[in-house]
Parts: structure tokens; sequence; C-alpha cells
């Protein structure tokens, strides 16, 4: 576990063997060359929907961990699916770590029936 950093930590952990805090400055995700400042200006430009997501997390905060890869075995990870929202989120709102699963094998079908147990855990509550 983190410590003494500003962790946004997710209320539901039902996998803790994929459960780590990451730090913010190590996940990558679709905006990447957008500027966290500047993303809610993009987002309306482009019909991306975050407002009640967004309003959602200022009262609720996080409720399941995002989803991510290594894409590159390098310690760099990448948001699986979905979480992009939530890691700006995140971002904006002075947080250095987030509640996150790591997905190592998204590759061979047993890899994938285990994300997809992940996903469908979240899907119907996804925030």
């Amino acid at each position: 576990m983190t410590t003494g950093k500003n962790i946004l930590k997710a209320k539901r952990i039902n996998f803790p063997q994929h459960y780590k805090e990451l730090p913010l400055k190590d996940l990558t995700y679709k905006w990447d060359n957008v500027p966290v400042e500047e993303w809610t200006n993009y987002a309306d430009e482009k019909g991306i929907p975050y407002k009640e997501l967004f309003s959602d997390m200022d009262h609720q905060g996080l409720l399941n961990p995002v989803i991510v890869r290594d894409l590159k075995s390098n310690g760099v990870y990448r948001k699986y699916h979905c979480g992009g929202r939530r890691i700006i989120w995140a971002k904006r709102n002075g947080y250095d770590f987030i509640s996150a699963y790591i997905v190592k094998d998204w590759i061979s079908e047993e890899g994938r029936k285990e994300i997809d147990t992940i996903v469908a855990d979240q899907w119907f509550r996804i925030d």
C-alpha cells in the first residue's frame, strides 16, 4: 500500500490479487496529447460525455479501480477499455495515485476470460 501520497482509492476492490495503487504520472490513455487542464474544453468540442461522471465522482469518489495493462513491459501502464475519464478527473483534482487492477495477460483465452470477469463485475455500475 502507498502511504503519504494523495491516493484516489476505489470503494469496491473485488479482485485484490490484481490491485495496486499506481502513480498517475505512469498512466496513459486515449487523450494523452490533451493537457489535463484543457480537457473539458476538448471534451465539450468533441461531444465526449463527462459531466455526469465527474459530478458523480465529486460526490462519491472512485467506485471501481481502473483496469490497466503494461503494453511494453516498461512500467508505464495504459488504461484497458475504459477509465480515461476517471484518470483525468483524478489528475484534475490533484491526486498522485489511483486504484487500479493490473491485467498481465490480455492475449490468451484464459487471460481474456479473467478480464471479462472483472469488466462484468463493474459494468452494470461502471463509474
